[in-house]
């Protein structure tokens, strides 16, 4: 079926597989959900778990007061041989807190090496009980983890890459050492490892200032041909500066000394400098109110000539390649770069800044299902902003929206009530559902399931054969978060079958939020409404 691409305002990620199927080809299957009075167990099409969760009030494994993490070490130990793994193979990579609760990201490895996107993720409650277990692990075991290529070897190779895809110059682009990882490409498709499994160097590659974009590169180390891209080109304390409609340089960053507006000061007689540091605040507001979560600490950047931490945007901006003016808006994690007349769409500013919380938080993968799960989060965090914050048009029409006050000339880009307005999924089953080769075009039109998802669950409605009753933005807004912070890297709709009612559950056993049982419900309702179980067409 033929697919009415849009221009897209949000990130775009290319991705190229050489010698590997596509991992957009294949998918996750969910037998359906088996439960019981204690616990909701998810399992693969091969029949291995993926997902337990304790059921509201309860827990799967008793805890007691102490550290998170020791009690989280001994929770997997208990639990690993229902997952098929061993937990010696996994240690711990990030402890994190939401209210109520504690987060436990466990990394797989092999031979000492890490299984990229083979994570294990622990909740524990306020008495340190097993609250749910869910994630990802690869069958790959006892493997030479000895490359054949050197790291030397490819050294310039993924900075070079991506600055002939930004059309920058090499040294405006950060490169890491070259790390030594195992890739699965079956762990994004939530299916079962096949051999498939390959020893690979890991390069990342970061712009320095405003200008181009980085990411992940994939090498065989067998070979040292490339194995996978995934370009970070984002499209969208405060420092805005205003260059009048002129072009920036590969240099441009908004420093305190050349800023038009900074945190505290006067109005700007520019509407787009007041646009962005207006809306920069109201995202800000909605993640520190809703969460606690900080912006400006976690997101915010420093520069060569200013050391504080800040959002920071350069508004009226011309860019080679996009013309001048331009008609677009990106976010490539320095900052924000605006066109003039697009610093005034609240939904999609708080869509490009939850970008950069995302990789603080799940760090999906820009890829496959993750990839579209990242953009579904980003929609509805902008989305539940912008109709939270009174500003902007937030009428009935346009009420679900994303884009509604950007120029005429883009104009609305999605639509989270009903996404086949734009010839996206609102459901997995859908004929909708994008099969194709651009990464682009897979990760914004699938998206339209967890978009559905989020509209269902605040609003309500009766689709596909359930009527469900909406909880209120307030309520949706913490079960999405308590989501954002326990996905795997490497979710899948199946994951999130899981945990979208697993999040709703703790958070009622935490008291967090005003959520009951009955709640709950409705959220099982909403994720069987739009097919999350299923296995995608393709």
């Amino acid at each position: 079926m033929g697919v009415r691409l849009r221009r897209i305002v949000g990130v775009t990620a290319l991705v190229t597989l050489t010698g590997l199927a596509s991992i957009n080809a294949a998918h996750a299957a969910v037998d359906p959900q088996q439960q019981d009075n204690t616990a909701r167990v998810t399992r693969d099409p091969a029949g291995r778990v993926t997902g337990i969760a304790a059921a509201a009030g309860r827990s799967l494994r008793a805890g007691h007061s102490g550290d998170a993490a020791a009690q989280a070490t001994a929770h997997l130990a208990a639990y690993a041989g229902r997952f098929g793994v061993d937990a010696k193979a996994f240690t711990i990579d990030k402890v994190s807190t939401v209210p109520g609760a504690s987060v436990v990201r466990f990394q797989q490895s092999v031979a000492g090496v890490p299984v990229l996107g083979a994570e294990l993720v622990a909740v524990l409650d306020s008495a340190n009980g097993l609250a749910s277990l869910h994630g990802h692990s690869s069958t790959a075991t006892n493997r030479s983890a000895t490359p054949a290529v050197k790291a030397g070897a490819l050294r310039g190779k993924a900075r070079a890459a991506f600055a002939a895809e930004a059309d920058v110059a090499a040294d405006a682009l950060d490169e890491d050492a070259a790390r030594l990882a195992w890739f699965d490409p079956a762990i994004w498709a939530g299916t079962p490892s096949q051999g498939q499994v390959k020893l690979v160097w890991s390069v990342k590659v970061e712009p320095k200032s405003l200008a181009g974009w980085g990411g992940e590169m994939l090498f065989d180390a067998a070979s040292g041909t490339e194995v996978l891209r995934i370009s970070h080109k984002r499209e969208i304390n405060r420092a805005i500066c205003d260059v009048n409609s002129s072009y920036v340089s590969t240099s441009a960053v908004c420093v305190a000394r050349n800023a038009t507006r900074l945190e505290g000061g006067p109005v700007s007689s520019v509407v787009d400098v007041n646009d962005a540091y207006d809306l920069f605040g109201a995202t800000s507001s909605f993640y520190q109110n809703n969460f606690g979560y900080d912006l400006t600490a976690t997101i915010g950047s420093t520069s060569k000539g200013d050391s504080v931490r800040r959002l920071r945007a350069i508004v009226r901006a011309c860019v080679l390649g996009y013309g001048c003016p331009m008609e677009n808006a990106f976010w490539n994690g320095k900052g924000m770069t605006f066109g003039a007349g697009f610093a005034s769409a609240d939904d999609v500013i708080a869509h490009e800044l939850t970008h950069g919380v995302t990789e603080h938080t799940s760090n999906l993968t820009y890829s496959s299902q993750s990839g579209a799960i990242n953009e579904s989060i980003s929609d509805i965090f902008g989305e539940y902003s912008d109709l939270t914050n009174g500003l902007g048009n937030d009428s009935a029409g346009v009420r679900w929206d994303m884009g509604e006050d950007l120029p005429a000339s883009i104009g609305v880009i999605r639509s989270m009530s009903d996404p086949t307005r734009y010839a996206d999924p609102d459901k997995v089953s859908s004929p909708y559902w994008y099969v194709g080769a651009s990464t682009s075009a897979y990760v914004h039109i699938n998206s339209g399931v967890g978009n559905k998802a989020a509209f269902l669950m605040a609003d309500g409605g009766t689709f596909n054969g359930q009527t469900i009753t909406g909880l209120g933005l307030a309520k949706a807004s913490q079960i999405w978060w308590r989501a954002e912070n326990t996905l795997t890297s490497s979710a899948t709709y199946a994951e999130l079958y899981t945990v979208l009612p697993a999040s709703c559950r703790a958070l009622v056993t935490a008291g967090v939020g005003g959520l009951t049982s009955a709640d709950c419900a409705e959220v099982d309702k909403v994720v069987r409404a739009t097919e999350m179980n299923l296995t995608p067409r393709g």
